[in-house]
């Protein structure tokens, strides 16, 4: 009698010995391992798979899974399959692994007359391969599959076995026209004679569980609550699993600990026991890592110190000084056949997994620290040596070998050469949106310096990236200090710049006579050294200081030294910071045709320079002109891409000025819940970069706020407010916007939407 899939109904297939794991149904993930076991399972030509991995990453339960969903031919997934007549199951820590095992308790499948007469063939005396081609010959009419688990303990070093009875079995098996199926887990693959690779299929598991699946786990594993695990926060389980990399292994023998713990002590303080958790770790570790040679753990040291892919000749790089005939790339091949490190054909690059990364950091640090800073200054210089210069750099992912090149300078407590070396592309990260990342290291690098040039440009790169993300008190502290210790001709380059940051802050806090004098000494300065973008960058400030103190006409002057040097440079950054100044002049004048026109110009030359911080801005200053123009649709699509692109380069600043001209320009188009949602992010973001505009950005919340109350004389109140304290500030709304739309309110009890 068939059932609905086909399949005739049979009884369960028989099993037999001890399984070498337990927890089936406690099974996590490793869902498309199993369906491709399933899949290899069907094809005829596949006689073995091999599951490989570290210790403890779940190798065993998998095949145990996966032997179980054969014997019962129900899958996972609700997948029906035609059951196997028999799992043998072989473990080298159960039943052990020995061809005459695995004989006998095939026997145990036949009937008592074939068993019989192959129990007189084994005491013939005739060879292992006879005697298996005559079991096997018995067993062709079953379906049988065998799993041997833990097969690296049967390997020798050259991955053979060291059985060779094993050995022949396996081959007569590969050579038999049926005969059993071999699922077998390991550390380190068998080294099967070429004829024979064919026949086998490998499957990796290079990674522990998912994050959710490690925490289910953790849960099912102290199921009555002893351990404090089973009803502890997700995020403290997530934080457990994430200490032992996901391993199964790893998450079982935390829970014992704990379960078992003298103390009773929470999961919570058994995290913060650095020898108890360091202990597990050590526990996974595989123990061919214990017993490297000289030249295996010199390039192990190599990868740990990497810590991410690389290519052989970067080992080779580094080790040549240390270990010159050193065969790395066979040392290479070596270890990834061990899974000690894992081979990326596609890339041809060489890594350590993650916990074996950690493993081998931490003792190289123990056993020799001076050899741990010795690799890291060389993988310090192997990145100095693919550094693209800098007329290549457009985008951060430009400047990643620097980026790797001063990991390791501070991983070599080299401080002082990191600070420096971080001065050649911090500024160029600010302005990309990386100021975040400039922050952290700058953060980690202060109070570890003791060259004067170190401290001087740490300062500067750190109150650079204050003055992107705020607050902008902070960034004058760090600048100010820096500024006293610039006093030689050698520190021009880093005075330059304080002079042009320090400027910045003075035109956005409205000292407009000081940010004159800084940006035109900073150009100076420039000039004087050829930095033609630096210069390009101090004539925008000061061009702009003209027209934020309502002396256009000035700003158009300065403006007219920036179309000199684009056209005697050819540069696109000098061709956008030319249209940029003639763009705030222009809005200065209310000249709307011409601020158009000039902003979209000064956006294209900025996309093709790759020049992302000042196109937050430059959407800005286009959402206004057209604002003037009596676009306010156009006006609004601007104001939107100017918030995305401050919002992806973590720019508060653009940010504040785009919401505060959106929300203005979205109450004027009678869209006012939109409007005072616009005008909260404003004030939020004002808030973080910590600028005097933050009190406009307070007012038009107060002004929208008296509107959704419909208090109109507190509206035209508040919107006098707005009018007075964006005086003097062309990156918002004209100050007489506010005030028209005051005196409407006063006259007419509501605003009109016909005019700005």
């Amino acid at each position: 009698m068939s059932g609905p899939d086909g399949f005739a109904r049979r009884r369960r297939a028989r099993t037999l010995n001890e399984r070498p794991a337990f927890g089936i149904h406690s099974f996590k993930d490793r869902m498309e391992e199993l369906l491709r076991i399933r899949a290899l399972l069907a094809d005829p030509a596949v006689r073995i798979i091999t599951l490989l991995g570290r210790r403890g990453i779940g190798k065993s339960l998998l095949a145990v899974r996966a032997a179980n969903s054969m014997a019962e031919g129900v899958w996972p997934d609700g997948a029906r399959s035609e059951p196997v007549d028999a799992v043998v199951y072989f473990g080298q820590r159960t039943t052990g692994i020995t061809f005459e095992r695995i004989y006998f308790d095939c026997l145990r499948l036949l009937d008592d007359q074939e068993s019989e007469r192959l129990h007189r063939i084994w005491a013939s005396g005739r060879r292992a391969a006879d005697k298996a081609s005559e079991l096997f010959d018995a067993l062709a009419p079953l379906q049988v599959l065998l799993l041997l688990d833990n097969l690296e303990d049967l390997l020798d070093e050259e991955d053979n076995f060291r059985e060779p009875e094993v050995m022949a079995m396996v081959r007569a098996l590969l050579t038999h026209e049926g005969g059993p199926r071999l699922l077998i887990t390991s550390q380190v693959p068998l080294a099967l004679p070429a004829e024979f690779v064919r026949a086998e299929r490998r499957i990796v598991l290079y990674d522990g569980l998912p994050e959710q699946d490690s925490v289910a786990l953790l849960r099912e594993l102290d199921p009555d609550g002893r351990g404090g695990i089973r009803d502890a926060d997700g995020a403290l389980l997530a934080e457990t699993a994430e200490r032992v990399y996901g391993v199964p292994r790893g998450l079982e023998l935390i829970a014992g600990a704990l379960q078992d713990d003298a103390n009773m002590r929470s999961l919570r303080e058994w995290l913060r026991d650095t020898a108890a958790v360091t202990g597990i770790v050590d526990e996974l570790a595989q123990r061919r890592y214990q017993q490297l040679d000289e030249d295996q753990r010199l390039v192990m040291d190599s990868l740990a110190v990497f810590g991410t892919p690389v290519v052989p000749e970067a080992v080779e790089w580094v080790l040549s000084p240390l270990a010159p005939n050193l065969q790395v790339r066979s040392v290479l091949v070596g270890l990834a056949r061990g899974f000690l490190a894992r081979a990326d054909r596609r890339t041809r690059t060489y890594a350590l997994l993650p916990m074996d990364t950690d493993i081998a950091c931490a003792d190289l640090a123990r056993r020799n620290p001076r050899l741990a800073r010795r690799l890291h200054r060389r993988a310090a210089d192997w990145y100095a040596r693919s550094a693209k210069p800098r007329e290549e750099w457009r985008s951060p992912p430009d400047v990643a070998p620097q980026r790797h090149e001063l990991e390791h300078r501070m991983r070599a407590e080299d401080y002082d050469e990191a600070a420096l070396l971080l001065d050649r592309f911090a500024a160029f990260l600010v302005w990309q949106g990386s100021a975040g990342a400039v922050l952290s290291i700058c953060t980690s690098l202060t109070g570890r310096l003791t060259q004067r040039e170190a401290r001087l440009a740490n300062l500067v790169a750190h109150g650079h990236a204050y003055v992107l993300i705020g607050p902008l008190s902070r960034a004058a502290e760090l600048l100010r200090e820096a500024e006293t210790l610039a006093t030689g001709p050698q520190d021009d380059a880093c005075l330059q710049r304080i002079l042009f940051l320090l400027g910045d802050m003075d035109r956005t806090e409205g000292r407009v006579e000081d940010a004159v004098g800084r940006y035109r000494r900073s150009a100076d300065i420039a000039a004087g050294l050829g930095m033609i973008e630096e210069q390009a960058h101090a004539l925008l400030g000061l061009s702009l200081s003209h027209s934020y103190a309502n002396r256009p006409e000035l700003g158009l002057d300065v403006a007219a030294e920036l179309t000199r040097l684009s056209r005697d440079t050819g540069l696109p950054i000098v061709r956008a910071r030319e249209g940029d100044a003639l763009a705030c002049a222009y809005v200065t004048m209310r000249d709307w045709p011409r601020a158009t026109d000039t902003i979209r110009d000064a956006i294209i030359a900025y996309e093709e320079s790759g020049e992302s911080e000042a196109l937050g801005f430059a959407w800005n200053g286009l959402g206004i002109a057209r604002v003037g123009t009596g676009d306010l649709a156009s006006a609004l699509d601007a104001f939107d891409t100017g918030v995305a692109v401050s919002i992806q380069g973590d720019m508060p600043r653009p940010e504040a000025l785009c919401s505060f001209n959106r929300a203005w320009t979205l109450w004027r188009t009678g869209r006012s819940a939109e409007a005072e949602t616009a005008a909260r992010q404003a004030l939020s973001a004002y808030r973080r970069c910590g600028a005097k505009d933050e009190l406009a950005a307070a007012a038009l919340c107060d002004a929208l706020a008296a509107d959704r109350a419909g208090d109109q004389a507190l509206v035209a109140q508040h919107l006098d407010s707005c009018a007075a304290l964006v005086v003097g500030n062309s990156d918002l709304c004209p100050p007489e916007w506010f005030r028209s739309a005051a005196d409407r309110i006063r006259t007419a009890g509501s605003p009109s939407t016909n005019s700005p």
